[in-house]
Parts: C-alpha cells; sequence; structure tokens
C-alpha cells in the first residue's frame, strides 16, 4: 500500500489539465522594500511595501535589453491590443500571438503606488493574453478601480 501512494501522486500530478503549465498571470501584489534616503541628521528606517496589481504591458523584444538602465526610466513600448470590447462597465483588451512567433515577447506587470514591476519572458506556446479592467461611465479605465484587473496569457 505504501507504493501506491507515490504512483497515485504522479498519476494526479500527470492527469492535471496541460493548458495550466503554459497560463501566464501577474501575481496579485508585489511586496517592495522601502530604503528611504535620509538627509543630514536623518535616520532612515526600511519598510516592505504591499502593492496591488495594477495592470501589464506586453512587449516584443529582448527583456533584458529592454529592462536594464539605461534604457529605463523610460518604460518600453508596449504593444497595441488586437481587439478592444466594452462591455457594462469593462474593458476587455486582447493580444493574439501566431503560432510560429519569431520575435520573444515579454509580460510586465504593474502595481499601484510604485514604479517598481514583475516582467516575465512569455513562453512561445501562449497564444493569447486578455485583461478586464473596470470602466467609469465614459468607458474610461478607472485609476483606482474597486476590483483589481483580471488578467491571463494562453
Amino acid at each position: 500500500m505504501l507504493r501506491a501512494l507515490p504512483l497515485l501522486a504522479v498519476l494526479t500530478a500527470a492527469a492535471a489539465p496541460p493548458a495550466l503549465a503554459d497560463e501566464v498571470r501577474c501575481p496579485p501584489s508585489l511586496t517592495v522594500q522601502a530604503q528611504p534616503e535620509a538627509p543630514g541628521g536623518w535616520s532612515p528606517y526600511p519598510a516592505k511595501d504591499q502593492h496591488a496589481f495594477a495592470g501589464v504591458a506586453l512587449v516584443e523584444g529582448d527583456r533584458t535589453a529592454q529592462m536594464t538602465p539605461p534604457s529605463l526610466p523610460a518604460a518600453p513600448a508596449g504593444l497595441e491590443p488586437d481587439r478592444s470590447l466594452r462591455r457594462g462597465r469593462s474593458e476587455i483588451r486582447q493580444w493574439d500571438f501566431p503560432a510560429a512567433r519569431r520575435d520573444n515577447v515579454f509580460l510586465i506587470c504593474r502595481y499601484n503606488g510604485t514604479q517598481a514591476t514583475l516582467a516575465i519572458d512569455l513562453p512561445r506556446t501562449v497564444r493569447r493574453c486578455q485583461i478586464t479592467e473596470e470602466t467609469d461611465a465614459r468607458g474610461m479605465v478607472l485609476d483606482k478601480p474597486a476590483m483589481a484587473p483580471q488578467f491571463l496569457c494562453r
């Protein structure tokens, strides 16, 4: 019976849907270590700040080259969505990628109240990314929505 348990664990892991391995989501929050620069006579005390997910940028090219100084602080140019749809008080933007993508595409996750970001190269198997954001009555995306944007690549 003891040998059956590891086999069961392997079978359970193998039965998981393969699409989950290719899904890419931004973490819902980002912890940033804040190190203040103190003027003469003052003592700095660092703190950790928590920041909620705010949005994304999808960028084509070499992530390492575009995300390191001196290219910063100017943000890399993001790809325009292939589709945009208003549905009630939300806007859905979608990016579609061909099966045979030549260039690398990377995702930048942005967070409220900080310039710190997270970035990751999208697996070449990703075909679509979609973000749903809350809007006002005029269709403008809210700066401080009641609900965090919903984002997924697969």
